[in-house]
Order: C-alpha cells, then structure tokens, then sequence
C-alpha cells in the first residue's frame, strides 16, 4: 500500500485528480448502492404500507360512525318499540288495565257495577287479538262521558262500542244514567311466518 501511496504522490497533477475523481466517484456509487438505495426502497415499501393502512383507517373510521348512528338508530327504534308495547303490549295485562279502568271510574265519580273480562280471540291471520270487556256503570251524563273520554286518552289502546244510556233514576237531585257498553283492548301476537 505504501508503494502506490508513493507512486500517486510522485504522479503528475493530473493523474492525481483523476485518481482522486476516480476514488471519490467509487464512494459514491458504494454510498448510493449500500445505503442510499436500500434507505429509498425502504421508505417507498413504508409508504406503499402506510397508504394501505390510511385506507383501512379511512373504511373502518367510516364502519365505526356508521356503527355510532345505526345505534343511535337502534336506541330510538327500540323507545318506539317501547312506547308502542304499551298501546299494543304483547301479554293480556287485564288486571293491570282493570285497575286503571277502576281508578277513572272512581276519579270521573262512577259506580262501577260489572266489570266482566271475555275470552281473547285473535281474526285471521290478523297481529293482535281482541280483549272485550263488558261494562256496567252509574252516573250522570257528564260523569259517564269524562270516564269515557279519560278511557280513550289511555296509553293502551281500548275501544268503547254499543254504549247503551238508560234507566235514569234521580238520586241526591242528581239524575243518574245506568250505562253499559263494550271495551274492547288489544295485545300483539306474534304472527307464525310458514
């Protein structure tokens, strides 16, 4: 090694240029080729890599809000389907709704004579069956038709037909009206799918 480093010493200033060109182009080809390249390739994979992870991000981003909303979706579903469980509940809940229908009575100043609950019965084909209830109840005119009207403002769904306005008595100065009629409530029934 001392041999050349004397011969490039004692060599004419040109060939020392171009030897040091030489060495120095080397290098730099070695610098590009072992650590620049690689270094390059290197980042190009990560930022192949990290497009594909923004992406993944970017579509489950978008299943997570769509998530949030189809909850929030659900939740407000599920209070509809409360609230309307309570106008058509799934289960008979008669003594429940007689208890109610009593409290109006007393409230609207009834006497309430009978209170007779008959057999369900479901129509064809039909999501809800029918619960009648045969009534009988004493009052004026104006306490029959508050009770009638506080009946249709339930939250349960009960229909009132054949109302029948008779036999009035006078009783305290007050003429008092025996009134029958049918109730008629309702429950869902879940419907068999073939």
């Amino acid at each position: 090694m001392d041999k050349y480093l004397d011969q490039f010493v004692k060599a004419s200033p040109g060939v020392k240029f171009g030897g040091l060109a030489a060495v120095i182009i080397l290098m730099t080809a070695a610098n590009y080729f072992l650590l620049i390249e690689p270094t390059e390739t290197q980042i190009e994979a990560q930022l192949g890599e990290r497009r594909t992870l923004d992406l993944e991000l970017a579509e489950k981003s978008e299943i997570a809000q769509n998530l949030n909303e189809r909850r929030r979706e659900m939740d407000v579903l599920e209070q509809k389907l409360a609230e309307a469980l309570t106008e058509l509940p799934e289960k008979k809940d008669v003594e429940e709704l007689l208890a109610q229908i009593n409290d109006i009575g007393k409230k609207s100043g009834l006497e309430i004579s009978l209170v007779q609950p008959d057999r369900e019965y479901v129509g064809g084909g039909e999501f809800f069956a029918r619960i009648p209830i045969r009534m009988t109840v004493s009052g004026n005119y104006h306490e029959i038709a508050m009770f009638l009207q506080e009946m249709a403002n339930m939250r349960r769904i009960v229909n009132v037909n054949n109302i029948n306005l008779g036999q009035p008595t006078l009783k305290n100065e007050k003429v008092v009206l025996q009134s029958s009629f049918l109730a008629t409530t309702f429950r869902f029934v879940e419907t068999q799918k073939n």
